[in-house]
């Protein structure tokens, strides 16, 4: 088959029943798979996707689509280009269509809320798309929507990518203050996300309340803008405040920044302050120190929007309950630590010029 043509010097494509016969198994198995894999025994499903691995298979959607008359093609609407865009949940959601068979083409929706509008009618009007996983609202005025193609509002965001709901809840900053207190910090700083947004607002309510509640002190909050620059300006304010021992900040950037401003004037993380994130960036555990952090199963929450929207192309009745955010968790690394003993001014004289 496929590994014959090879040798004769014709390179051909690995079919289902290349797939079919590596897995020990009939071609009738790895198209039920790739319809909906679900649907095979957990040993079955295994044999198939090794054997899918060893062949690096790829559907040929298109004759998939001449042969069966089904549409394979996903789209998935992002907002215009922004630094905050979801991308941990578009590659969720793009993993659990690839695995399922789909294609997935990225559309960008910009301009105003009509122009938006026009455009997702424009997308439900194509008649070679399967469904639509959209990333932003859907736009107002409303659009009506053809039963034909189902659409999932992924995540909940607003048009410039603003999390709400699950999305923005802020009660892991409680967690952590009460963590860094079980370490014997008392006093505290905030360096808050620009309060704007709902996650921002919610972060800095649930830390202000917890440190209240405990009885704890915070010497002040500075809004940032997530930017690791924010993050370094408000550093260099919590540098002048010798009884400062803790900061949570609402952000990794901003973290990152904190961490250089204090490292810049001879304080160290954690010796003299320790240091908590929120996002778990993948080069938060990397940084000298590692970063303690919240993190967030973003990709978890992009591939279960998109396993909802190809239940709905495949005429599966799905629950109508909101897809939400599963707990947050904290990570305990390198940049958090008890409380410098005794308290009192870590901070060294002022460096001339500074």
């Amino acid at each position: 088959m496929a590994q014959e043509a090879e040798a004769k010097g014709k390179p051909k494509a690995p079919t289902i029943y290349d797939v079919a016969e590596r897995a020990g198994v009939s071609h009738q198995t790895v198209s039920r798979y790739l319809k909906n894999k679900t649907a095979l025994k957990p040993s079955t499903l295994e044999r198939v996707e090794r054997a899918l691995s060893e062949l690096n298979y790829t559907p040929n959607l298109a004759a998939r689509a001449l042969r069966s008359r089904e549409l394979y093609r996903i789209v998935v609407v992002v907002p215009e280009a922004s630094l905050y865009f979801p991308t941990r949940m578009l590659n969720g959601a793009a993993a659990a269509a690839h695995a399922a068979g789909y294609r997935v083409d990225v559309v960008a929706m910009e301009g105003t809320a009509e122009d938006r509008a026009q455009q997702l009618r424009n997308l439900l009007s194509g008649e070679d798309i399967a469904g639509i996983l959209s990333f932003v609202p859907r736009p107002k005025p409303a659009v009506e929507v053809d039963a034909r193609i189902p659409l999932v509002v992924a995540g909940e965001y607003d048009n410039k990518m603003r999390a709400r709901g699950s999305l923005a809840d802020g009660t892991a900053a409680a967690t952590i203050v009460e963590y860094l207190a079980s370490l014997g910090h008392q006093d505290f700083f905030h360096v808050s996300g620009p309060l704007a947004w709902p996650s921002a607002r919610n972060r800095k309510a649930a830390y202000e309340k917890a440190v209240t509640e405990l009885g704890l002190r915070s010497a002040g909050t500075a809004s940032g803008d997530w930017s690791p620059a924010s993050g370094y300006a408000a550093g260099k304010k919590i540098a002048r405040l010798p009884d400062v021992t803790a900061v949570v900040a609402a952000n990794d950037q901003m973290a990152i920044g904190v961490i250089r401003a204090l490292h810049e004037k001879g304080i160290s993380v954690p010796g003299d302050v320790s240091v908590f994130g929120w996002d778990d960036m993948a080069e938060s555990a990397f940084l000298v120190p590692a970063l303690s952090t919240v993190r967030m199963d973003l990709e978890a929450l992009g591939a279960r929007s998109m396993g909802e929207l190809i239940a709905r192309v495949r005429g599966v009745n799905t629950a109508a309950e909101p897809l939400t955010l599963d707990p947050m968790e904290l990570v305990f690394r390198e940049s958090t630590g008890p409380a410098r003993a005794g308290g009192g001014a870590a901070v060294p004289p002022p460096i001339p010029g500074t």
